[in-house]
């Protein structure tokens, strides 16, 4: 009886260890499997993570581009203020200057006109007095510069 007993035993045993290595070969494809979808899921939450960064990458990039366009339109806009600024300016001072030489030139000319109006030219048959031609005569031998 011990040896069938011991036999029995040993069967049971054997059993046992079978089930427990298909349980362990189970067990180690499930954390396979297992390890597997974790691996996929890091791959997939990694991609998403890249996705929404290069996203948020084209948004910032967008952001500044117009950003800088604003500012460029904004420096723009105030050099445009500044040159149109000077160049009413330098057109008053023009007008201003201007209107200085066509007062001038027209004191030239109106003193020019009076001259004329002064000057009387001698009658033809005119008597010049003596003491007139003594001092013309007087006139023609002196240097000038005094």
């Amino acid at each position: 009886m011990a040896v069938k007993s011991d036999k029995v035993l040993l069967k049971k045993l054997k059993k046992q260890v079978r089930t427990l290595q298909r349980k362990e070969a189970q067990s180690r494809n499930k954390l396979r499997a297992a390890l597997k979808k974790i691996r996929k899921l890091g791959r997939a939450h990694k991609t998403k993570l890249l996705r929404k960064a290069r996203l948020m990458k084209a948004k910032i990039a967008e952001t500044q581009a117009a950003t800088y366009a604003k500012v460029a339109g904004e420096i723009e806009n105030q050099l445009q203020k500044n040159i149109d600024a000077k160049s009413k300016s330098l057109q008053t001072a023009l007008n201003k200057f201007e209107k200085k030489q066509i007062a001038k030139l027209r004191k030239s000319i109106s003193k020019k006109g009076t001259k004329a109006a002064k000057v009387k030219k001698p009658a033809r048959n005119a008597v010049i007095a003596p003491a007139r031609i003594k001092k013309l005569k007087g006139l023609k031998g002196r240097k000038s510069g005094r």
